[in-house]
């Protein structure tokens, strides 16, 4: 399905006139990690192939309160979107696309699955006029790490450190 086809299959439902982008959005994606939880109470003769037509209530339920949606609007979006959510992969096979993605693509840009960062952007100190002014920090420095995963063992990892001219503010991500 196309952007305009789902765009334009939304915008005919009342009862998703209001809905955002975020919410399509986290919708898809919240729906394509469930899909092992949305197939497996389904009848036995329901294809693995095709979303089925009818989301179990407990994902029904999960999609409604987590995206502050009605069961009528979650029916209606599940509708449309199904077939789009059952294409997208599992949160174990995007994790390995892209991480093969990052190492072909990625990694001679110095681009990696992780990059820490600081979790602020600028400056923390109040006499600061890069604070005052809420200006983001521009000056940085950058080191190669190796990030060690209970799940997936050693892989290549950034962290970025922020300085702030005026302050000589040093923030880091803290984890490591």
């Amino acid at each position: 399905m196309d952007v305009g086809h789902l765009f334009n299959a939304i915008k005919k439902q009342p009862s998703l006139a209001c809905i955002t982008y975020v919410d399509l959005a986290s919708f898809i994606r919240h729906a394509s990690l469930l899909k092992n939880d949305i197939l497996q109470p389904q009848p036995q003769r329901i294809s693995v192939s095709h979303a089925p037509d009818v989301l179990p209530d407990s994902v029904m339920t999960f999609l409604a309160t987590s995206l502050d949606m009605s069961s009528d609007t979650v029916d209606n979006l599940w509708y449309i979107v199904k077939d789009l959510v059952w294409e997208l992969p599992m949160s174990a096979e995007t994790s390995a696309e892209d991480e093969v993605a990052f190492k072909i693509y990625g990694h001679k840009l110095g681009l990696v699955e992780c990059t820490l960062y600081p979790p602020v952007k600028t400056c923390t100190n109040p006499d600061c006029t890069a604070w005052q002014h809420g200006t983001l920090l521009k000056k940085e420095e950058q080191h190669r790490i190796v990030m060690f995963t209970h799940s997936e063992g050693a892989k290549p990892a950034w962290t970025v450190h922020l300085k702030c001219r005026g302050a000589f503010v040093v923030l880091s991500s803290g984890k490591i």
